[in-house]
Order: structure tokens, then sequence, then C-alpha cells
């Protein structure tokens, strides 16, 4: 199988900072970009290499899962909470929670919670 990379992707309102990793830790990739569907399905699209995402669950999750999900092996969604356990530190920016996100999922660390399908997550939007 071909070697793929590990995406560890900090999620904000208006940016993503997002970093891949390669199974032996070295970075290969690393930067901000946009918060928006139409930035990140172009950046998506345009990666030369297949990757493994994870992201904290926060209120822009859904949108973000639902735009990067086609062009990724797989998508994982981590508990806010049990990543804060993990990830507590005194230095903290979002390059280095996006490195952080790619290390945890790299090694099998990845506090993964369930995501509801794109169905699901609108049905309670409407029932809200």
């Amino acid at each position: 199988m071909k070697e793929y990379y590990y995406m560890g992707l900090d999620v904000h309102k208006k940016t993503v900072s997002y970093c891949a990793k390669a199974a032996d830790g070295r970075i290969r990739d690393e930067g901000v970009l946009n918060a928006t569907r139409a930035t990140l399905r172009e950046w998506a699209g345009e990666l030369p290499y297949m990757w493994v995402g994870a992201m904290e669950a926060t209120l822009f999750t859904g949108w973000i899962y639902d735009a990067l999900e086609p062009y990724a092996l797989e998508m994982k969604v981590g508990h806010p909470l049990r990543l804060r356990a993990i990830t507590a530190a005194k230095k903290k920016n979002d390059r280095i929670d996006a490195r952080t996100l790619a290390d945890l999922l790299r090694c099998n660390l990845f506090p993964e919670c369930y995501m509801a399908s794109k169905e699901i997550r609108e049905l309670r939007r409407i029932l809200r």
C-alpha cells in the first residue's frame, strides 16, 4: 500500500491550521487556511498525497468534516474533554495543536468520538 500521512487540523471560526506528518513523525506539510468550504476543498483536492485527518469536536466541525471527508482516506473527530486532558500544555498555539493532533493520530492515541452522519445532523438541526 502507498504511504499516507496523518493530518492534524486545528479548527477555528476563521482559520484552520494543519500539519501532515509521516508515520515516523517527519513533518510533510503545514500551514494555515481560511475556514471556507471553497478554500478547504481546493486545498484538499490539490494535495499530492493520501491522508487521514483528525480534528477536535467544535461548533464548526460538522461543515468542515463534510467538506474534507471526500478527500481523506478517513476523517476522525476527537472528544474535546479527552483531548484537553491529553494535550494540556503551557505552550500552546494553533501550529503546535495541529502537530499534536497529527501525533496522536499516528500513534493511535487519538480519543475519537462519534460523528453522526450528515443526514442525522441536519435532522437534529431542524428539530432544535
